[in-house]
């Protein structure tokens, strides 16, 4: 026999947690999962601003290079949307997004190391003297930005998939989280391009960027694993 306890909106098993109960940190993880879709979004822009600088001494600027970074970057963000969204129906836990955007950061991370072996390697071997088109940027973008910028890409469905709470609301929750993901890219844009890499350097702002993405997926780890 259940025991039962009266309230005002009714009887209600006792042991049995309210329905409408939350946990105590819910809002200091829901500001922590914000700042991830944020910080995703504005680390996506700001690799490929980098990439653009990264290539440039070996491939040049040239209209091809600049339509090689865009493609790929969409394709690489087009992937990351796929395996969020299936990733998420998986294991549609914060701790898990968390951990993924942590591996990115040291995907990001690791850009300064390998980019010059890379590049040089690209070019030695894709350099054509009589046109400005070869496999050498296809290449290098490839092997330098593929993984970090697919892992990102993974964030906003991956969010999408935590904050919505009721079908009714998730035109809104979705709507609101690409679009705080897209002002993260703009400000991704801007702020290397006219701040970090003239008075940092190229690969100084690599490593203060997967520095903060880091930054907010471990305080992501550490508040979730509490």
């Amino acid at each position: 026999m259940s025991l039962t306890r009266g309230s005002k909106n009714g009887a209600r098993t006792v042991g049995q947690p309210a329905a409408d109960a939350k946990p105590a940190m819910t809002g200091k993880l829901d500001w922590l999962l914000i700042g991830l879709v944020f910080v995703g979004g504005l680390s996506s822009l700001a690799v490929e601003m980098v990439a653009a600088r990264l290539l440039a001494p070996f491939f040049g600027d040239s209209q091809f290079v600049w339509a090689v970074l865009i493609g790929l970057t969409l394709i690489y963000l087009t992937v990351g949307s796929y395996l969020g969204g299936r990733l998420a129906d998986r294991a549609p836990t914060a701790l898990a997004l968390s951990r993924l955007t942590a591996l990115a950061a040291a995907f990001i991370g690791l850009i300064p190391v390998l980019s010059n072996p890379i590049l040089n390697w690209t070019e030695q071997t894709f350099a054509r003297a009589e046109s400005d088109i070869s496999a050498g940027p296809l290449l290098a973008a490839l092997l330098l930005f593929a993984l970090p910028v697919i892992l990102l890409g993974c964030v906003s469905p991956y969010a999408v998939r935590l904050r919505v709470s009721a079908v009714g609301k998730a035109g809104r929750t979705a709507g609101w989280l690409y679009a705080l993901s897209t002002v993260g890219s703009i400000v991704g844009t801007f702020v290397p391009v006219f701040w970090l890499m003239p008075t940092y350097g190229t690969r100084a702002t690599i490593l203060i960027v997967a520095g903060l993405l880091m930054a907010v997926s471990a305080a992501g780890m550490i508040a979730r694993g509490r």
